[in-house]
């Protein structure tokens, strides 16, 4: 009897125990890690439960918790920012030369209505009105400030606070400078159109004054400019002049020009939308002087005056946007129009254009306003 009581009890034991191990199986194939989503929404319910309920210390617990394990994110440092602020605990140790690209980020997710609809969540109502309720204390620094009226969608001229004296020594102020002068520094690209008048100067006014149309492109790096410029000078002369080809002469009053150059300037000064610049630059101009059919014949005449071209002047631009601008030109031309026994065509030339241009990408102008860069 004793022997089958024995054999009873190992056997319910081991039952037990295989029933246990299967239940551990269970739980330990059934366990899973917490994904990044998981914690953003826990995180985003709890960070503002323990900041609200003054449990400030859990708060940060989550935040680092949330960075630990899922990398640091402009939200996570917005929350750190804001708790810190709150606890009176604040240092610019907080953040890293990146910040600037980060708030300016999060300036253009919430002035753009789209991106504002696809990165609103929880959070931000949160950070929103925290941030408004920390600016009622008279008590909160300059940096302070200037953060809580970022996080507050406050964003008239905020930028240009780091601008100030108060920001002197200031991690931050050495960073936003240090953007401004990389986005001034930047190489642009620009395409311009013209169209003007190309005016003919002492005996060389005899071929007349003629619409110029043209096109430029060229590169801008900080207050210097380069184009490659190219347009055409078109209507037939007024006047009767002569030209020698093939050992006559010959009376014509043909005209059709081009100019073909270098062009290069440097910016003098700059109010607002008005820019006014020094122009000059090196080119290849000239004009078809004579040309003559002869009908079912290959025997075509004509003759070609060209000189070099070497020009100074004055250009004014007003900036639509920070991406386009009308502008005018006017420059004088030295040159030196050869024609050998034939009509005396020395004289230089004045050259007036209107200008409608743009620039190729995205450059300096945009990002410096964004920033509320003043200079």
């Amino acid at each position: 009897m004793l022997k089958i009581i024995v054999k009873t009890f190992a056997i319910i034991i081991i039952s037990t125990s295989a029933f246990g191990q299967i239940d551990s199986i269970e739980n330990m194939m059934t366990r899973r890690k917490l994904s990044c989503m998981d914690i953003y929404y826990n995180a985003s319910y709890l960070i503002p439960q323990f900041y609200n309920k003054g449990a400030i210390d859990s708060a940060q617990a989550i935040i680092n918790y949330w960075e630990k394990e899922c990398w640091p994110s402009e939200l996570t440092l917005r929350c750190k920012i804001l708790v810190a602020i709150r606890n009176k605990s604040f240092t610019e140790d907080i953040y890293d030369s990146t910040i600037i690209n980060t708030l300016f980020f999060y300036k253009q997710s919430r002035s753009t209505t789209d991106l504002y609809e696809y990165y609103e969540n929880d959070l931000d109502t949160f950070t929103i009105a925290t941030s408004k309720q920390l600016l009622d204390n008279e008590n909160i620094t300059e940096i302070e400030k200037f953060f809580l009226r970022i996080y507050s969608n406050d964003f008239e001229n905020t930028f240009g606070m780091l601008q100030g004296k108060n920001f002197n020594g200031t991690k931050i102020q050495e960073y936003y400078f240090r953007e401004i002068k990389r986005y001034k520094n930047q190489v642009s690209l620009h395409i311009d159109i013209l169209t003007g008048a190309w005016v003919p100067l002492d005996n060389l006014q005899i071929v007349g004054s003629h619409p110029y149309l043209g096109m430029r492109m060229g590169i801008k790096y900080r207050r210097l400019f380069a184009d490659v410029s190219l347009g055409f000078m078109f209507i037939k002369s007024p006047n009767i002049y002569r030209v020698y080809k093939n050992d006559s002469l010959w009376n014509t009053d043909h005209f059709f020009g081009g100019y073909f150059g270098l062009d290069l300037g440097s910016g003098l000064l700059s109010i607002k939308s008005h820019h006014l610049d020094l122009i000059g630059g090196v080119a290849y101009d000239g004009f078809d002087a004579l040309k003559v059919d002869y009908p079912g014949t290959d025997d075509d005449l004509s003759k070609t005056i060209n000189s070099l071209n070497l020009n100074i002047g004055l250009g004014y631009k007003y900036y639509l946007s920070p991406y386009h601008y009308l502008g005018i030109d006017g420059k004088y031309n030295f040159v030196d129009f050869n024609n050998p026994e034939g009509t005396d065509l020395t004289g230089n030339v004045v050259s007036i254009n209107l200008i409608y241009g743009g620039f190729g990408k995205k450059y300096d102008p945009i990002r410096l306003k964004e920033l509320d860069y003043i200079k």
